[in-house]
């Protein structure tokens, strides 16, 4: 049954097949070709992946991507990347079809970067970083994927770049592991938190003072000027600096710099 299916379908599709010149294509890369076909992607559509320098896979992204609704160009941005692996077209792929913007995917598409860390960028962009915040984290490469995630995590808890920074290495500039990473971006989102907290209870108490005093000047005679103490302001940016600063000396007790041990599995960067 298989000869004769072979047959009927070089008689369907001979002609098509014929204008793609897939002659010195193997079986498997041969097979995406009729897969295309099969699924009615036009013959301009195919001729973007008939090519011999492009392996079965990498054939199957470039397929897929116009079979779900991809347009010419957008599918370019990786088919006209053979250096790619077909995992790397994958997340370049997903990215197309999750709306990115070509111009957020060509940021990511780039062969230096392991699939991994490029689908942590990828989640960045559709989790809403912007531009800047996706620089950042794509210079970041040189950390493991599972470092890159958690320093997108902290970006999207709208942690500042400068206590990601802190987050990612000690002061002597060594790289902390995954883990670690994630505990200190714990602490500095629990000590952010706080800081709102703070800031709520401070409005709560500002607005009961506003209340006392109205009833203070509804009930109370007016006071001599030269009896009227003066009242310090305080700066709710210098408050918020003490908490944060209190919260993560507090917490990173917890986290000795001379001497961390890596949890089982866990790459070290150094």
């Amino acid at each position: 049954m298989g000869v004769i299916n072979d047959f009927i379908e070089r008689l369907r599709y001979g002609s098509k097949i014929k204008q793609l010149e897939c002659n010195d294509l193997n079986k498997m890369q041969y097979n995406e070709i009729m897969q295309g076909l099969k699924s009615g992607l036009a013959v301009s559509q195919v001729k973007l992946y008939a090519h011999d320098i492009l392996n079965h896979k990498q054939m199957k992204e470039i397929r897929i991507g116009m079979e779900n609704g991809l347009s010419k160009l957008q599918v370019a941005l990786y088919a006209n990347k053979p250096l790619l692996t077909y995992m790397q077209m994958k997340e370049v792929r997903l990215g197309l079809e999750n709306n990115l913007s070509n111009a957020q995917v060509e940021m990511y598409a780039k062969a230096t970067l392991l699939p991994e860390q490029m689908q942590e960028i990828r989640k960045g962009f559709e989790s809403g970083l912007n531009k800047e915040q996706v620089e950042f984290l794509i210079k970041q490469s040189y950390l493991t994927p599972q470092q890159m995630k958690e320093v997108r995590i902290g970006l999207e808890n709208e942690l500042p770049v400068d206590l990601i920074k802190k987050c990612i290495k000690q002061g002597n500039g060594r790289v902390r592991g995954a883990k670690e990473i994630e505990g200190i971006r714990k602490v500095y989102e629990e000590g952010k938190n706080e800081i709102s907290r703070k800031n709520i209870e401070n409005l709560k108490k500002n607005l009961f003072k506003d209340n006392d005093k109205k009833i203070d000047k509804e009930q109370k005679p007016k006071k001599d000027k030269s009896e009227v103490k003066t009242v310090i302001k305080s700066n709710p940016e210098e408050d918020n600096a003490k908490v944060y600063q209190q919260h993560y000396q507090d917490m990173m007790k917890n986290y000795d710099d001379e001497e961390y041990v890596a949890v089982e599995g866990e790459e070290m960067v150094e």
